[in-house]
């Protein structure tokens, strides 16, 4: 065991000394209250740095942090209402609503949004008591293409072009390719959303249009060909939700059409029946080829319908499609007479896509004379026409 024993003198020093101290702090603390303070401006320190290095090496030095992919927000709407339109009175006969959507890519990235967008325009419809057995509702031409957007996330979407969005996933990477990727997601998403609307609201439905590889229904479902041309098509749904036929394939293309998809068939079915009228589905440009109207020669049709979509310096033909009087004037208004339709209607679909202003102007016409026009193309409206 250690010895632990400290000599006498040495305590005694110890408390002496501490004592010392202690007392020289206190007397100091209790003067040093009553004397003033100096105001001293302490000099504030300059953080600022000139963080451009100049380099004399022949090495590229890339600081930036790569890039997240990230997933977006969903996207807020730009309006506070959907607006009605009425050409005509109720007589009980029936009616063709035309809705016009106002998108953006955005709106599609997630199912239950894209359906959202749709959807209010249906509570709209309904509250308004103009939805009865004897309604027809059509949307505009490529509603459903979007859906070629489910999923995606920042840094395709915030692209400022299409052509650059594709390069996001490969230098050569094209629209066909993403068409075609996502072909059985668009169409169970496309086919799931309007037969459980049209059942919800218990009106038929024309989806507006969706470009799939050749589908067809087979004993009740759409079924596609992974190894089919793509087509531009028009899918009816019944008011108790069911596919229905015929599916209507876009038949003239632009150039720039015929680039992802193909032309449908000009002697194709194209009369949907649905309980109580019947009414030809025309798709886009279709509205301008005289020939498809003369196949209708003879037939019984109620009205003639048009999904459609148009953007700034959009051409076909002669024809400068950005312009809404030319669809009027060269148009299904132009050929109703040589058939035995009365009445018609023509969608569009509104709204951005990429550099892309999607602004064509939805209207129909009432027994070959009363006409009616959307008033803007920056918020949803439905077009109501009695028959």
């Amino acid at each position: 065991m250690h010895n632990l024993y400290v000599p006498p003198y040495k305590i005694l020093l110890f408390i002496v000394l501490f004592g010392i101290g202690y007392g020289s702090a206190t007397f100091i603390k209790e003067h040093d209250m009553n004397l003033p303070s100096p105001m001293l401006e302490v000099p504030k320190s300059d953080f600022s740095f000139n963080f451009d290095f100049k380099f004399n090496f022949d090495f590229d030095f890339n600081f930036s942090k790569p890039e997240v992919d990230e997933e977006i927000q969903k996207p807020e709407k730009s309006w506070n209402d959907v607006t009605i339109q009425t050409n005509g009175t109720d007589r009980k006969y029936g009616n063709l609503v035309g809705i016009q959507l106002v998108l953006k890519p955005e709106d599609y990235v997630k199912e239950e949004w894209w359906r959202e967008r749709i959807e209010e325009t249906l509570i709209k419809g309904k509250s308004s008591g103009i939805f009865d057995r004897k309604t027809i509702v059509i949307f505009p031409e490529h509603l459903g293409s979007g859906l070629v957007f489910l999923n995606e996330k920042s840094r395709f979407l915030s692209s400022d072009t299409l052509e650059e969005a594709l390069k996001t996933k490969g230098e050569n990477f094209t629209i066909k390719d993403l068409l075609f990727s996502k072909a059985e997601l668009m169409s169970e998403v496309y086919v799931r959303t309007f037969s459980n609307l049209a059942k919800e609201f218990n009106v038929p439905i024309l989806g507006g249009t969706i470009v799939l590889p050749n589908p067809k229904i087979v004993k009740g479902n759409l079924v596609l060909d992974p190894n089919g041309p793509l087509y531009n098509v028009a899918i009816p749904f019944s008011a108790d939700g069911k596919l229905m036929e015929p599916i209507v394939k876009k038949s003239i293309l632009t150039e720039d059409e015929l680039k992802v998809y193909s032309a449908g068939e000009s002697n194709q079915d194209r009369i949907w029946i649905v309980p109580g009228w019947k009414v030809a589905i025309f798709i886009g440009q279709d509205v301008f080829d005289a020939s498809l109207y003369s196949r209708l020669t003879g037939k019984a049709i109620d009205g003639l319908i048009s999904p459609s979509a148009v953007f700034p310096n959009m051409k076909w033909s002669d024809k400068d499609l950005s312009d809404s009087n030319i669809w009027k004037q060269e148009g299904m208004p132009k050929y109703i007479k040589s058939t035995r339709a009365q009445d018609l209607v023509q969608v569009f679909l509104s709204g951005h896509l990429f550099e892309n202003h999607w602004n064509g102007k939805t209207f129909n016409l009432r027994d070959f004379t009363f006409e009616d026009q959307v008033i803007s193309v920056e918020s949803p409206t439905i077009l109501n026409l009695y028959f």
